[in-house]
């Protein structure tokens, strides 16, 4: 074979060669991109196998959690030591349970539970009804002595009752003066000016549409039950007037939001009813720590919401990772505080394809929640919490970033746990940020707890009227969320409220809110003003 055709030959093998291993990539890449496909189906498969037959609750097995976060810390050098105080959490991630020492899963604890018949509340209107034996009427009556009694007590309910208020103003004139006219009583004020019903029908209309998520159609037919007619237009009018005048209030809560050290913020879609069809609109709610709930709503799910809702203030913000925040972080004087609940379910989603690496960043997030749990036990001032977190829970997420950052370049990164790693990745600056304040929570669950009002909420009215219907609903039910978040019972307020609000002086409306009702009871003033008020003579003595 001369030269020449040996060099064409090698030519020819040289672009086989290069073919073939073009194939090759591309078969590797059809195999990475249905590996991916596989993987995504699964998980999808997986969620709505949990969604139709399972709980929603994001449960893991803490053995095989533990098993696969002490692999991992033996692969880690010099970490062992460092994590030996933290390897075992004391109490686990929500949903778990935590192991003892041991490694084996400690027994769950059951409450106790108090046996017998319960006691029915004191404050109960009682009926007495007495039996006598029959003897009580013989022959025998005049020689029995009664030595004491036995009793029992049942529960029993009565059909809600409706009360015709009649105000009465005598009318008095000057015997034989007529020229001096005619003295009456000033006409007590309304809630609402020329409104048939008083403020605790216009609370339990409010309460019953906002509280209990019953639509106003339905309390119309629940009032004809009882022989009153009561039209859903005119239900309607008196929630649109309500709102405005309890708008006042929580306006008055936003500005004294803005001075909390954090806020919590999230948000949920509403159908709005339109003629063609129902469009979309947004709750969200502001979780101001442990002093408000605020709800607001939006036609649009857009950066221009969580800006106005918070210009001005200065503080951190804890928030998913959303886009629609990111306007929030540019322009205002804000500490974004990313969640770790939402970078938990991140690998929670991915047990089903990679059940190894999914179980070990599970339990290093798991640590994170362990600590934090035995903090809160303890109660631990702020301050002191704030050293503790950095002492025990710097190490943790030290070995957790080490492990992200290598598993990293061995997962695709399209893939469950890609992705989760990549969240975990990018929003670490915002995960990690919980070290500079004990005050701060580690995820959003606060406020997303509190979004699950609306959601219960949307099943039963499936969609609100208009934008201004959507407002009026996230007045009330901002008052009444923040009323549980202080133990307040909500009808009582909300009736007292709307007894004081008509003439409360504007500049101390926050004097009526949820966070400083307790203490405005308190106050000589307010008890006067709903001491004298005609319509708490409806109710009997106004409750202490």
């Amino acid at each position: 074979m001369t030269f020449a055709e040996l060099e064409a030959r090698f030519i020819a093998l040289e672009k086989q060669l290069a073919r073939v291993a073009h194939e090759r990539d591309q078969v590797r890449h059809e195999r990475d991109e249905y590996r991916k496909l596989y993987e995504l189906c699964s998980l999808e498969l997986e969620r709505l196998r949990r969604h139709v037959f399972g709980q929603k609750a994001e449960r893991v097995d803490p053995a095989q959690t533990q098993h696969a976060l002490d692999a991992v810390l033996q692969m880690l050098v010099g970490l062992p030591a460092q994590t030996e105080q933290t390897s075992t959490p004391p109490n686990p991630a929500p949903g778990d349970t935590a192991p003892p020492a041991g490694g084996k899963p400690k027994p769950k604890e059951r409450k106790a539970t108090p046996h017998g018949r319960q006691q029915l509340p004191e404050q109960l209107p009682v009926e007495r009804i007495e039996l006598l034996p029959a003897e009580a009427f013989g022959e025998m009556a005049s020689q029995l002595v009664r030595i004491g009694e036995e009793v029992s007590e049942t529960l029993e309910w009565r059909p809600a009752s409706f009360v015709r208020v009649q105000i009465v103003r005598p009318k008095f004139a000057v015997k034989g003066e007529p020229e001096r006219g005619v003295f009456t009583a000033p006409a007590p004020e309304a809630p609402i000016a020329r409104c048939m019903a008083g403020p605790g029908l216009l609370a339990y209309v409010l309460l019953c549409k906002y509280g209990d998520h019953l639509p106003l159609h339905r309390q119309e037919q629940i009032f004809a039950r009882f022989g009153l007619a009561l039209a859903r237009s005119t239900l309607c009018g008196w929630v649109s007037a309500c709102a405005e005048m309890l708008g006042y209030i929580v306006e008055a809560m936003s500005k004294d939001a803005l001075s909390s050290p954090s806020i919590a913020i999230d948000a949920t879609g509403v159908l709005v009813q339109a003629k063609e069809k129902c469009r979309r609109g947004y709750f969200w709610v502001l979780v101001a720590g442990d002093d408000h709930v605020l709800f607001r709503y939006t036609p649009r799910h857009t950066q221009d919401g969580p800006k106005r809702f918070l210009q001005g203030y200065k503080g951190y913000v804890i928030a998913d990772a959303h886009s629609v925040y990111e306007l929030l972080y540019r322009t205002e004087e804000v500490t974004e505080v990313g969640c770790w609940a939402h970078c938990r379910r991140r690998f929670f989603e991915a047990l089903s394809s990679d059940k190894a690496r999914a179980n070990a960043a599970l339990g290093f997030i798991g640590q994170l929640y362990a600590i934090d749990a035995e903090f809160k036990k303890k109660q631990l001032p702020p301050a002191q919490r704030t050293a503790e977190r950095r002492r025990l829970a710097a190490p943790v997420l030290d070995a957790f970033r080490t492990w992200l950052d290598v598993e990293a370049l061995v997962v695709l990164p399209k893939s469950p746990i890609g992705q989760a790693i990549g969240y975990a990745r990018n929003q670490w600056t915002a995960l990690t940020r919980f070290l500079e304040d004990g005050r701060l929570r580690l995820d959003n669950n606060g406020a997303e707890l509190q979004l699950r009002r609306e959601a219960v909420g949307r099943k039963n009215w499936l969609f609100v009227g208009s934008d201004e219907g959507a407002a009026w609903n996230a007045i009330v039910v901002s008052l009444i969320a923040s009323c549980e978040l202080h133990g307040i019972e909500p009808w009582s307020y909300l009736r007292d409220v709307l007894i004081l609000v008509p003439d409360w002086p504007r500049d101390r409306l926050l004097e009526l809110s949820p966070k400083y009702w307790k203490q405005t009871l308190e106050h000589t003033d307010a008890r006067q003003r709903l001491a004298s008020s005609v319509w708490s003579r409806a109710f009997g003595a106004h409750p202490p």
